[in-house]
């Protein structure tokens, strides 16, 4: 399964969403923001509550995501080297590009794989890895533990 999610913005996301219409690999389940579904998705929300967003990485087998940190930072936590598709600003997507900076920076450590043509956006989900289990910390909120991992991860310095 793909989990797809654009964040808890107002700012439509589009460009992403109609990149996945008729998407061909398995079931699509889409958090789309307030934009249109893409074409073929097997569920859809305009907006979901954090537990249940969280949920939905759990059980997918890649997660396709904006360059939010929030968005990011919880598919790592949750094992997924998430398909990243940044937001920019010449789209009117975001007020500047930070989402691309932060994506490249994360795919030169290998925690991301970030797509800057949509294009290949199958490939890159087909060449997403196999998610990995974690060990959770039980006494942190999501995305507290989301922080904390990134930041103690052994590529930081």
């Amino acid at each position: 399964m793909i989990f797809a999610t654009v964040g808890s913005t107002q700012i439509p996301f589009g460009r992403l969403m109609r990149a996945l219409d008729g998407f061909p690999d398995g079931p699509l389940f889409v958090q789309h923001g307030p934009v249109q579904a893409p074409l073929g998705a097997t569920w859809s929300r305009a907006y979901m509550q954090f537990p249940a967003v969280i949920e939905h990485m759990r059980r997918a087998d890649v997660v396709v995501c904006h360059a939010g940190a929030g968005s990011v930072l919880c598919a790592l936590r949750e094992g997924h080297t998430p398909v990243v598709v940044p937001r920019l600003k010449r789209h009117g997507e975001t007020v500047d590009d930070h989402q691309a900076e932060f994506a490249a920076a994360l795919a030169a450590e290998g925690s991301v794989i970030a797509v800057d043509d949509l294009d290949r956006l199958g490939e890159a989900i087909a060449a997403a890895p196999p998610r990995r289990s974690l060990r959770r910390r039980a006494d942190l909120l999501p995305i507290q533990a989301a922080v904390r991992e990134v930041l103690h991860a052994p590529s930081c310095p």
